[in-house]
Formats: structure tokens, sequence, C-alpha cells
């Protein structure tokens, strides 16, 4: 189960779906969560994959770095029996109540996409377990009306995508937050040298 999750955290982040085509909120109002930052791994059936996680990085100074700073890098890296896979993504975290959310921003062909929303808790200071949102239970929510979005396609073709502005989506997210995340992935903390 636990490698189903990790597939599913990389493949989300990896392709060109989304889950919104609006952030949670601002990457502007955003608040770094340095609780976050530092290494984590995962072990599952002989593969190892090491997650960074860090402030991204500005070489300028002023305000443009002062937003970009605001934006959380994160790093993937596999090792595979047959060599290492790497990807980078860019997020900015929102808060709703007591969960806390990473808006992973998706890209394509050089222009922003969408978001991937990944909920994650901080169990103790050295176990972070990621959450991805569950397309069905998104499908539900937008055929009954809860949120405004999108949905085409059938099986591993469909595409849903929440189109509601960032302020509908914070308070959908605060009333069905909870029900809408699975496929659980636990990360442990490796320790500094």
């Amino acid at each position: 189960m636990r490698v189903v999750a990790l597939l599913c955290l990389v493949v989300s982040l990896a392709g060109c779906k989304v889950d919104s085509i609006n952030p949670i909120s601002a990457a502007g109002d955003a608040r770094p969560d340095a609780a976050l930052y530092g290494v984590w791994q995962h072990k599952a059936r002989g593969e190892l994959t090491y997650v960074h996680i860090g402030p991204e990085f500005s070489l300028s100074a002023g305000s443009a770095a002062a937003a970009a700073n605001r934006r959380t890098r994160i790093v993937l890296i596999d090792h595979k029996a047959n060599g290492l896979t790497d990807e980078a993504y860019v997020a900015h975290g929102s808060r709703i109540g007591k969960r806390r959310y990473l808006n992973v921003l998706q890209v394509e062909d050089g222009k922003p996409a969408g978001y991937i929303f990944v909920q994650y808790a901080l169990i103790d200071g050295n176990t972070l377990r990621f959450s991805m949102l569950d397309e069905e239970a998104l499908k539900a929510a937008i055929r009954a009306g809860r949120i405004k979005g999108t949905t085409r396609g059938q099986g591993l073709a469909s595409e849903t995508a929440i189109t509601a502005e960032s302020a509908e989506i914070a308070d959908f997210l605060g009333q069905d937050g909870g029900k809408l995340f699975a496929k659980s992935l636990v990360l442990k903390r490796v320790p500094r040298r």
C-alpha cells in the first residue's frame, strides 16, 4: 500500500493533471513552514526515495526575493535498481483551521497549468504524512454542486479539476477537507550528520 501511495504522490506531482486551476490561497499570503524543511525518506520493496524540502532559493534582494522565499521547493530523488530519477517542484503553503496544505504548482509548456493539493501533517518531529486528494471524492463533490469544477473523460483518462476561486476553495476545504484526502504516505526524517 505504501508503494501505491508513493507512486500516487509522484504521478500526481509529475503528471499534467491538476486538482485546481487556482490555489487554496495566494502565494503572497503564504507563510513558510520550516518544520517541513529537511530530508525525508520512504523505503519500500527495495526502492528508496528521498524527498528534500526547503525554501526556494533566490539570489536577488528586495520584494521579489521575499515573495519567492514564501515558496517551498520539493525535490524527489528515487533510487531504483536501474538508476536514479529526480523531479523538482515549487509549492506554497495554506492553512485552514488546523489543516495544512501545499499548493504544488504544475507547469505545462513552461506556463502555470494549475495546482495539486497535498494535505500534510507532522505526526512528530521526525514523521511526516502526505495525503493526496481523492479524485472520486472530488468528482462527487463537483456533481453535488458543493464546489465548482469540471470532469471530463473516464477511467485513467479522466480529468477532474476545481474551477472555483481561492476563497471558495478554502471554504469548501474547511467543511470537507478531512473527507477528501486519502492515499496517505508516511515519510521519516533523515537525521542530520
